[in-house]
């Protein structure tokens, strides 16, 4: 019911900004295409997207107060004026300068300004009721002001130091990105807004509060819910803005009807395309770029058989997205807040915000040792209340992870020493937009001991983007690999993750022991079918290359296997071959850069990790740039103790320039050598020359 009266009401905002569209002389054309434009924001659609929130409905109160503000219906305007300071306590200053506006903006008059002095006088009175008595008398106090915690410890300090520190704010203004944030709150309306800053001026207040708090989360325009109360004053300065640009073009009196036609639409046309493109790229309807399909699964459906369980009567804890399916009691809190709660309701098998995966084993644990007792579980879910008499999980509860119809799409093996077999993978986005890794397992014998996964996600040059170090996998704190039975097939899902880079290589581990990764308990591979690149002494495995596909999708990508455009052959001892280069230009420019791809192959496993470098070298010799390291190919590092017999490997490097290089010819030669004592390989070709080295191209600096 809520969220129905959250959009309706928010829909509902579109009504005093086309009836102020109207009232400042644009077509209803014009005015349809303004309140579209709201509608159309991100911000709005992000708001009322995030589920229920009060300040959600300050919009359309605000735009309504203005509205009657300037229409002089001074009773609607209190009414709207109220409802919009009822919803959080600091719109109340958002209220003071609609005030501040009638006092000073508004027709001058007596009663322009009683109204706008009364105005001030009753939300600054009102702030100051609900941030410091309200708060303090039932909430013990606004929790919020630690995101202030550098102005100063106290309200008081923090207004001092605003004055007095511009340093502080400054610093603050840059790291939350204002310019960004003015300019995402300003696109949807083609920047319209700019036209009339007394009316943008009106919402300063809650730019302050979001820009000058250190809490990253109010910096988002296009996310969450704080940049809300902004938006009335975006709109209502477009509509000003429009009208000044109709205003403007319409002194030109151009004669043809048509040009007069364009002249006064051509501002809430701008606007109407900056909102359909803002929508497209950043929204929250079908073909925003925020959309997010939700689908109900079958662990989903089966949340229903335990909260049948729970009584009505029942003090309940639960976490944050199953307190919903729970509420309609007296009491309720989000876990772990237990307090006088007599009923606890989880699920383990994903992200347990607040709290820690780790976390919330402990407190499971310690509620167990605290006279809570297992009421009811499965597939994950775990229905804990007080004085319950058992103390074990039940088998319907490891359901989650136990997957005995999974079928692989891709058969594999991966073997870790003959005790655990990896069967299959997929690598997918959830709902949220964040990558999800499912990995599929098979005990090979009965295991005494409990196996953790290390699952990472590196960047090409080998830069760790996530691993499961901090956030393990939720399978290996509830469902260890102690419980497995051999043969059965389990799944293990890292929690979700944000990942900003477009591609990844997909790696994966087994150890034993807590800090066995870093401390010599990692399995080694035993085998693998298909091949695979084996890394740090063969404990770990590369899966693969993934590259984002779309907004919702990885896909498996492969390093190409193209012929060089000048063929080498060169061999460094017994094992690597350097069959030829690919540079696309053989100009370079001083201070610039040089990429070559060279192609390696194997002739059999080599039997150490080598360094690859590259020297550029003038007329007589000297060496005029230089390049050491790893081979790599497109998905990543790749160790020459990795490569297989008769694998390609494509490798790109750049080779950055002197600024000061003189212009001439010069030769581009490489090599191998061993990192620990710096000798070189033995080179044997054509293309050799002494030191063990081979000329692979002539390179013109002009």
């Amino acid at each position: 019911a809520l969220l129905v009266l959250q959009a309706v009401t928010v829909a509902l905002g579109a009504l005093p900004l086309y009836a102020l569209a109207r009232r400042k002389q644009l077509s209803p054309w014009a005015a349809l295409a303004l309140a579209a434009a709201y509608l159309l924001h991100p911000s709005i659609q992000a708001a009322n997207w995030l589920e229920f929130h009060p300040v959600t409905l300050v919009p359309t109160f605000l735009m309504a107060a203005f509205y009657f503000l300037v229409a002089g219906r001074t009773g609607w305007y209190a009414l709207f004026a109220v409802l919009a300071a009822s919803c959080k306590e600091e719109i109340a200053l958002l209220v003071f300068m609609l005030g501040l506006y009638a006092a000073l903006a508004l027709r001058p008059g007596a009663r322009w300004a009683r109204l706008g002095a009364v105005t001030m006088a009753l939300s600054v009175l009102w702030a100051f009721i609900a941030v410091f008595f309200i708060q303090n008398a039932f909430a013990a106090g606004n929790i919020h002001w630690n995101r202030y915690g550098y102005l100063g410890d106290s309200p008081l300090e923090m207004v001092r130091a605003l004055i007095t520190r511009p340093d502080l704010v400054i610093a603050q203004l840059r790291a939350a990105e204002a310019g960004r944030y003015l300019a995402q709150l300003l696109l949807p309306v083609a920047f319209v807004s700019l036209l009339a800053p007394e009316v943008l001026a009106l919402a300063l207040p809650s730019l302050a509060i979001n820009l000058l708090a250190d809490f990253a989360p109010m910096h988002q325009v296009y996310e969450l819910i704080y940049a809300a109360p902004i938006i009335p004053f975006v709109m209502i300065a477009a509509v000003y803005g429009a009208a000044r640009i109709g205003r403007r073009l319409a002194r030109y009196r151009p004669s043809a009807p048509l040009l007069r036609g364009l002249a006064t639409h051509i501002a809430p046309v701008a606007v109407l395309v900056a909102a359909l493109a803002s929508s497209f790229l950043y929204g929250y309807v079908p073909w925003g770029g925020n959309y997010r399909h939700f689908t109900i699964s079958d662990h989903d459906r089966r949340a229903a058989a335990v909260i049948a369980q729970i009584p009505a009567d029942a003090k309940v804890s639960a976490q944050d997205r199953l307190n919903p399916h729970v509420s309609g009691r007296e009491t309720i809190y989000i876990f772990p807040r237990i307090e006088d709660a007599d009923t606890v309701f989880i699920d383990v098998t994903g992200p347990a915000w607040p709290q820690h995966p780790s976390d919330v084993r402990a407190t499971v644990d310690q509620l167990m040792q605290d006279g809570f007792g297992v009421a009811a579980a499965g597939d994950g879910y775990l229905l804990l209340r007080r004085d319950a008499p058992q103390q074990e999980l039940p088998p319907s509860f490891y359901t989650a992870w136990q997957r005995p119809d999974h079928a692989p799409a891709q058969p594999r093996q991966v073997d870790f020493t003959g005790k655990l077999r990896l069967i299959d993978f997929s690598v997918t986005n959830d709902e949220h937009g964040e990558v999800v890794i499912r990995l599929y397992w098979q005990a090979l014998a009965p295991l005494d001991e409990d196996l953790r996964f290390y699952v990472a996600l590196q960047d090409r040059d080998g830069e760790t983007l996530y691993d499961t170090h901090y956030y393990p996998p939720p399978a290996v704190l509830w469902y260890p690999t102690s419980r497995w039975e051999p043969g059965q097939t389990v799944l293990v899902q890292t929690l979700p993750w944000t990942l900003d880079a477009d591609q990844f290589a997909l790696l994966l581990g087994v150890y034993a022991g807590e800090n066995g990764w870093t401390e010599g308990g990692r399995l080694p591979v035993s085998r693998i079918e298909p091949s695979l690149p084996l890394l740090e002494h063969g404990s770990l495995v590369r899966l693969g290359g993934f590259s984002r596909s779309g907004k919702a999708n990885w896909i498996p990508f492969h390093p190409a296997e193209t012929a060089p455009a000048q063929r080498i052959d060169v061999r460094f001892g017994n094992a690597i071959v350097l069959e030829g280069v690919t540079l696309p230009e053989t100009t370079a420019q001083p201070g610039g850069e040089l990429t070559a791809t060279f192609h390696w192959s194997a002739r059999q496993p080599p039997d150490a990790d080598y360094t690859a470098f590259a020297h550029l070298l003038d007329a007589v010799g000297v060496k005029a740039a230089q390049l050491d390291w790893q081979p790599r190919d497109a998905i990543g590092p790749l160790p020459t103790s990795a490569w297989q017999a008769g694998q390609s490997v494509l490798d790109t490097e750049t080779l950055t320039l002197p600024a000061d290089l003189a212009p001439g010819d010069y030769r581009l030669i490489a090599g191998m050598y061993h990192w620990q004592d710096g000798m070189r390989l033995p080179a044997q070709g054509e293309a050799v020359e002494p030191g063990d080295v081979a000329v692979v191209a002539t390179i013109r600096v002009e």
